[in-house]
């Protein structure tokens, strides 16, 4: 496990800017003690995983979803190297990470 923190915000485009989302999941398969570990976005938005399990390779993939709300047009739905499918994302990790994530209203 890396002593890294990958972190973001989860958030909606809006004519005004980026709102962010609260209570969206999400899972990770390569971080935490155990390895998979969940996380919920506060009141801003805002989710934290602390220590990154990598095995010698520099990217982990992260589920995200909220009922509501689903990936923006364009996304790649597969092609990641065990995920496939809605709310996927493949995340570069180069020491402390912030990864934000974009969903629309469905």
């Amino acid at each position: 496990m890396l002593d890294v923190t990958l972190s973001g915000v989860v958030f909606e485009p809006t004519p005004t800017g980026r709102a962010p989302i609260e209570g969206v999941t999400l899972h990770c398969g390569a971080c935490g003690a155990e390895t998979h570990a969940w996380a919920y976005t506060d009141s801003e938005g805002r989710y934290e995983f602390i220590g990154v399990w990598l095995d010698g390779v520099p990217t982990t993939s992260i589920w995200v979803g909220k009922d509501g709300f689903g990936d923006p047009p364009g996304l790649p739905t597969s092609g990641l190297p065990h995920r496939f499918g809605l709310g996927w994302r493949e995340v570069t990790i180069d020491g402390n990470t912030r990864f934000d994530i974009e969903l629309v209203r469905r």
